[in-house]
């Protein structure tokens, strides 16, 4: 897949062009199943597949007294885009210039002026143009109007559950991981540099990496989780991560700390990777260091209990931990 900046940049022999529309925040099940029928339907007409995103995301670019945090930024959306097998993802620069567009100015000089789309693919939700007043049905009218197809992909359900970024949004908050994985169809993950921290877990006997908490993407609500760890030098490992303060120690600022198991390597200023698997308590405030190492030494017993089971029901899961942290298991 390659990565276009700007629908002005794309290249002139990539006809016909077939083109999913959304911000596809966390590329969840439903926007894979858009991305996937663009794909199918350019590779039956012998064309291209491409995914137009906006950066900065619409919702924050317009309501910045509402901030939103992200499920995934553009690195994390390229990377799952690509094992969809998607030719381009085309970044937008969201301007105001943009924002100003009616749909019909939107698909006259965006759709058709810079992209010349043959064909475009969209949820049945999907809004565009200024102030979001074009719809699904607003592009399927301009697409008889000005003779492009307009395939409308319905809203999907995975085991009874609207498939949406909101709702994952809200199960990754309550602390829902896996609940959120079958949603997503990966395990949610965060990655970043490993940073130094207080070197109090050290003193316990339990060594923690230590990642810097952005405020722009979202984290899993504080509590304690079993996670899998990749993009270690000696490979795939799991750890027992603690995210939010740190009440024992008086520290109320947002953290992220994992213990990785069977692990001893000096991992300062490595990028890892860590995928959410389940939740194994929400976080408390000890009376002593003493009564946290005991607790942690806990955490990590059940977690290493979850681990054999997981494994051995492994094959049964769409979000499977056969290649560690690896995104995107069923296609």
């Amino acid at each position: 897949m390659e990565l276009i900046n700007g629908a002005d940049r794309l290249p002139g022999q990539a006809v016909p062009l077939f083109v999913a529309l959304g911000n596809f925040d966390g590329v969840h099940r439903g926007h894979q199943a858009i991305i996937k029928s663009t794909v199918k339907k350019a590779r039956e007409e012998g064309g291209y597949s491409a995914a137009l995103v906006f950066d900065p995301h619409p919702l924050i670019a317009l309501r910045p007294d509402q901030p939103l945090a992200l499920l995934t930024d553009i690195a994390d959306r390229a990377e799952i885009m690509a094992e969809l097998d998607l030719d381009y993802l085309i970044i937008e620069p969201f301007t105001a210039e943009l924002a100003a567009l009616t749909p019909e100015q939107f698909i006259r000089r965006i759709l058709l002026g810079k992209l010349e789309a043959g064909g475009v693919f969209i949820g049945e939700n999907y809004s565009f143009g200024k102030q979001g007043t074009g719809s699904a049905d607003t592009l399927s009218y301009w697409g008889r109007e000005l003779g492009f197809e307009v395939y409308i992909v319905p809203m999907l359900y995975f085991m009874g559950t609207e498939v949406s970024s909101s709702k994952i949004r809200s199960m990754l908050l309550y602390g829902a991981v896996n609940e959120a994985a079958d949603l997503l169809n990966y395990y949610f993950f965060r990655q970043g540099k490993v940073v130094k921290g207080y070197g109090i877990g050290s003193e316990m006997v339990y060594p923690t990496a230590n990642i810097a908490a952005s405020s722009r993407l979202l984290w899993p609500g504080k509590g304690v989780y079993l996670t899998a760890v990749d993009r270690l030098n000696e490979g795939h490992h799991y750890g027992v991560t603690n995210v939010g303060a740190r009440p024992t120690f008086s520290d109320h600022r947002t953290s992220v700390e994992t213990h990785i198991l069977d692990f001893n390597g000096i991992i300062y200023n490595h990028e890892i990777r860590i995928c959410f698997l389940q939740k194994l308590r929400d976080t408390k405030t000890f009376t002593s260091p003493h009564q946290l190492k005991e607790q942690i030494g806990k955490d990590i017993e059940k977690g290493r209990r979850i681990i054999k089971k997981l494994v051995k029901e492994k094959s049964g899961k769409s979000h499977s931990l056969q290649a560690g942290c690896s995104v995107l298991k069923s296609l």
